[in-house]
């Protein structure tokens, strides 16, 4: 089929040529008709050249694709001999680079979480086959403590679950949904009241602003995890009888909101660390989270387009700064 186009067209071409530029004898006419076999072997050489390379570069992909397909994504197409498939063979590329760093954070969750998961499970476990095994053999006041860790590291468990699916949702979505304009100086300050119980068993004075009211766009539900984890974390890390608070400035077209309080701080090898999932430094021992709530904080931040950064030193407290752009209503 190839062969008759290339034949056909080549008649085609010279006999336009002929007709337009030679007088029409017989002369002309016999050299039409020989003119047809070097030119269409001309054509039929060069087309062939020209689809052998196509065609293998369509072979290097379709294999590249199956290779994918099979599991290996360590493939990678030359760009630089791509021709005409530039484009495809950097999309090619782009997509399994994607798929790689999805699977290697996969495979990293998967471990980390099973490792945070295995602690209190493991507590948990062991405590509750001690009652067993015992029965009322322990004094009241040592089944009570034991009641109690299992209490404790069942709610770590009930905690971690809820916090990783937060955090999995959250690292899913690539633009915030269900937006409405909210108060959310007043919601911040709900955030405190929610945890004003541990806050009062720790004799803390929350420090607020008495005008405290902004406006925001974006999913209340969701941006209320940022205070609530910032705010038990401030409560978490400050000694009986200390100081936890907020304020909040507008500049530069962004929403800079402090949470910070007058704690044990960090020092700078946690701060390097603070944000990443399932780290946990906490040489003072009250820590019974899951260090997950702060990369929680920072992932919902980057949604909106801003950022968290933390400010701290051992012995003085410290600074967690959300900044979010805002929109010209709120300005």
């Amino acid at each position: 089929m190839l062969t008759l186009i290339v034949v056909v067209g080549s008649v085609m071409a010279y006999g336009a040529v002929a007709v337009l530029f030679l007088p029409m004898n017989r002369s002309n006419a016999l050299s039409m008709v020989f003119m047809v076999v070097p030119m269409t072997v001309l054509m039929f050489v060069s087309l062939r050249f020209v689809l052998r390379k196509i065609q293998g570069r369509m072979d290097l992909l379709t294999d590249a694709l199956r290779q994918v397909a099979g599991g290996n994504l360590s493939v990678r197409l030359d760009e630089a001999n791509a021709g005409e498939y530039a484009a495809v063979y950097s999309d090619f590329n782009h997509m399994v680079e994607e798929l790689q760093r999805t699977k290697d954070e996969m495979t990293q969750f998967t471990n980390d979480f099973a490792h945070e998961f295995k602690t209190p499970l493991t507590s948990v476990k062991g405590f509750a086959d001690y009652l067993y095994e015992t029965g009322g053999g322990i004094e009241s006041k040592e089944r009570m403590e034991y009641l109690k860790v299992i209490a404790e590291q069942s709610g770590r468990l009930s905690r971690m679950a809820s916090n990783t699916l937060i955090l999995s949702k959250a690292e899913a979505c690539q633009i915030p949904v269900h937006q409405t304009w909210f108060n959310m100086g007043e919601q911040i300050r709900r955030c405190f009241i929610a945890q004003s119980r541990e806050m009062e068993q720790k004799h803390l004075t929350p420090d607020l602003p008495e005008d405290f009211d902004f406006s925001f766009y974006g999913n209340e539900e969701q941006l209320e995890q940022i205070w609530i984890n910032l705010i038990g974390n401030a409560i978490k890390f400050t000694p009986d009888g200390g100081v936890i608070g907020a304020r909040c400035e507008k500049s530069g077209g962004k929403l800079v909101i402090e949470i910070f309080d007058n704690g044990i701080g960090m020092d700078q090898e946690t701060m390097a660390h603070v944000f990443d999932k399932y780290y946990q430094h906490d040489p003072s021992g009250v820590s019974s989270g899951n260090g997950i709530g702060l990369a929680i904080v920072r992932r919902i931040a980057e949604l909106y387009g801003g950022s968290v950064r933390a400010e701290s030193k051992p012995g003085y407290g410290s600074v967690f700064t959300v900044e979010l752009p805002v929109r010209a209503r709120e300005m």
